[in-house]
């Protein structure tokens, strides 16, 4: 049987991957039980609303709201403040990398909307070993931002008294490894009337899933951000906009300059935020044998933005040809590990049985 789906861009790099006997992979079986739901914007509204009428003006801000720069979470902050009426109060994680040009936008926007905005500062050797784990273990500094990004977020909301957490991720990503992916029940969740979602008892069991995946040392680590002076179980939705809302990309840029100062110079304007993206990248390449965006590609297909065709154009011009190397540099001095090592161990990952 092949080892390549016949509907998406899934073939066999792509782990615990299965083809059923109708030549589709079980990523699209799994978006097909949600796609009715994902395209009824009418009760998709209807479900958003339920969320913004149960916190609207009963806590000192309605909504916190993650801002990187990019045009994702801007868009975002500006539908929430001009469209929807929302108090927010914006946040930005400064990861380590956070881009010149990128604080550039936020300070721009931010004092643009007359918004009030927080930068979040870690301990630098805190940083750095929560990245030197995740190198060490999962051969990218993207999970440790992941698993930061969500504990300071859960953390953030509560500490300022806002009713909710909003943030700017796509469908394409909330939907790569749906099903097999630890924050899949975020998706389910906020799916569901507002009143029948039992908010602790759904971040306690996505923590749980987290620790499992996590050693002692940094589950301890992301514990003391998580819960820095907030009580345990005092949390808030965390509501992803695009869930609820039509998505794309080159009419979020449209409208970002047509209606704000936001602009981006870089010829990259995907996660240009990000001083290291090339090298996570590049070094996913090396470890899976395809390029990262492989998956939300296969989103994309699935969800009828771009044909199968379309896909693998951008894939093949998203393909590294040669190593980014100032960034790779930069990634394995900052956590202090050898580039020529990290490289081995990648390829001899990439043999490894899927």
């Amino acid at each position: 049987m092949s080892k390549s789906c016949n509907r998406c861009l899934n073939d066999k790099t792509v782990r615990k991957l299965r083809i059923y006997s109708d030549g589709q992979c079980n990523y699209c079986h799994a978006f097909d039980l949600k796609a009715a739901e994902l395209k009824d914007y009418k009760h998709l509204e209807k479900l958003f609303i339920q969320r913004i009428d149960a916190v609207k003006g009963k806590y000192d801000y309605d909504a916190a709201v993650g801002v990187s720069g990019g045009k994702d979470s801007t868009y975002v902050l500006y539908q929430l403040i001009h469209t929807y009426g929302l108090k927010v109060k914006a946040f930005t994680i400064n990861n380590g990398f956070l881009s010149a040009e990128a604080r550039k936008n936020i300070d721009k926007t931010i004092k643009e909307f007359n918004v009030e905005h927080e930068y979040i500062e870690y301990d630098a050797e805190l940083l750095r070993k929560i990245y030197r784990y995740s190198m060490k273990k999962w051969l990218v500094p993207c999970i440790a931002c992941s698993y930061l990004g969500y504990a300071t977020m859960i953390n953030y909301t509560a500490k300022i008294n806002a009713g909710l957490c909003m943030h700017g991720r796509g469908l394409d990503q909330m939907m790569r490894y749906y099903d097999r992916d630890t924050f899949s029940i975020l998706v389910d969740e906020g799916l569901k009337d507002y009143k029948d979602t039992d908010i602790i008892a759904l971040y306690s069991k996505l923590l749980e899933s987290i620790n499992k995946k996590l050693g002692g040392d940094m589950r301890e680590n992301v514990e003391k951000i998580l819960f820095n002076g907030i009580k345990r179980n005092d949390f808030r939705e965390f509501v992803a906009y695009f869930l609820y809302h039509p998505y794309n990309k080159n009419d979020v840029i449209k409208f970002l300059e047509d209606n704000t100062s936001w602009r981006v110079e870089a010829q990259e304007k995907e996660h240009y935020d990000c001083e290291i993206h090339n090298a996570a990248k590049y070094i996913y390449q090396c470890a899976e044998g395809r390029p990262h965006g492989l998956p939300e590609l296969s989103v994309q297909i699935r969800s009828g933005q771009i044909t199968r065709q379309e896909a693998r154009k951008i894939l093949d011009e998203h393909t590294y040809t040669e190593e980014p190397t100032a960034e790779l540099n930069r990634l394995c001095d900052y956590v202090g590990l050898s580039k020529r090592a990290l490289l081995t161990k990648a390829k001899i990952y990439r043999r490894l049985p899927k």
